[in-house]
């Protein structure tokens, strides 16, 4: 069996090798999972240090920050000589969005209703921040100007479409399908437009790229607090590019043996081990405004509740 430092080394060589690397992607995750629940802030310093850990240098890491600050998903704050970073309210809304799915929201029972969205006259920029947002809420173009999801429950996208300021130029609807429709059409429909084969292979690709570290965990090995918080950040940062292309449709429309529920265990599993330990790095090596990063939030607590 690979010793963990082997296995860690793995998993950092599967990220780092594709190019280009996606260092803005992984410093979003490290503030939306480890930075959140930990005040909040934290200095450049201290995040170059930690990102190091995942094979990013200190120039991508500056060059990075640098353009989600323009992106507007953090800001900054200088002190002395010191910056410090936080997410802007966008960058807080935007990870929160994706954030119950992330952390084993449970399923609700589908009642067979989809969200329709009607688009009129919204001009770029702004359409493609609105285009992402529902993308990661998992709303998808069925035809142009027109985005749909299969759920009924439509407060979270109202409250999207007003923090853009767009609430008068899209119309919400309501929908479902006659009785009697084409079984086989709608699954075409979502198979196309969900990209159900590309999400499948995310999580298979997920499944396996864990697989090592959970085999090691579970023979009781032990992982050093800095080990620990490289498997938990990497084991978000995956989990969430893959959920990111997957809202996690009901059940009765996904085909047999989806591997999207396993991945959520597995990383419910793993994230329960390594997330105590990885605290002790955080809490001993990043530093904040105030000196070292506070307590962990009880939010942390809460995480993948619901995934069992």
């Amino acid at each position: 069996m690979a010793s963990p430092k082997q296995t860690l080394e793995k998993l950092i060589n599967g990220f780092t090798s594709p190019k280009p690397m996606r260092s803005k992607s992984l410093i979003i995750t490290v503030f939306g999972d480890v930075i959140s629940c930990h005040g909040g802030v934290i200095w450049l310093g201290s995040l170059i240090k930690a990102m190091s850990l995942m094979g990013v240098n200190e120039r991508l890491v500056r060059t990075s920050v640098f353009r989600l600050v323009k992106e507007d998903w953090l800001c900054s704050e200088r002190v002395g000589r010191r910056s410090y970073y936080r997410f802007t309210v966008y960058g807080e809304n935007e990870f929160q969005r994706v954030a119950n799915r992330i952390y084993g929201e449970p399923k609700k029972p589908w009642t067979g209703h989809w969200q329709l969205l009607l688009f009129r006259d919204i001009e770029e920029p702004i359409r493609e921040k609105i285009r992402r947002s529902l993308h990661w809420q998992g709303f998808r173009s069925i035809s142009p100007g027109v985005y749909a999801k299969p759920e009924s429950d439509g407060m979270n996208v109202m409250q999207t479409l007003k923090e853009f300021g767009v609430a008068d130029k899209v119309l919400p609807m309501d929908a479902s399908a006659f009785e009697g429709t084409s079984n086989e059409l709608l699954s075409s429909l979502i198979a196309d437009h969900w990209y159900l084969n590309e999400v499948a292979e995310r999580y298979n690709a997920f499944l396996k790229r864990f697989n090592d570290i959970n085999a090691l965990l579970k023979k009781n090995v032990t992982l050093s607090a800095t080990q620990a918080f490289v498997v938990r950040v990497m084991l978000i940062h995956d989990l969430r590019r893959a959920i990111l292309q997957d809202i996690r449709l009901p059940d009765e429309i996904l085909p047999a043996n989806w591997p999207g529920r396993p991945a959520e265990k597995l990383a419910a599993s793993i994230y329960r081990k390594v997330g105590k330990e990885s605290i002790h790095y955080i809490r001993g090596e990043l530093e904040s405004h105030h000196g070292l990063m506070q307590p962990v939030s009880s939010e942390f607590f809460d995480r993948f509740k619901g995934a069992f």
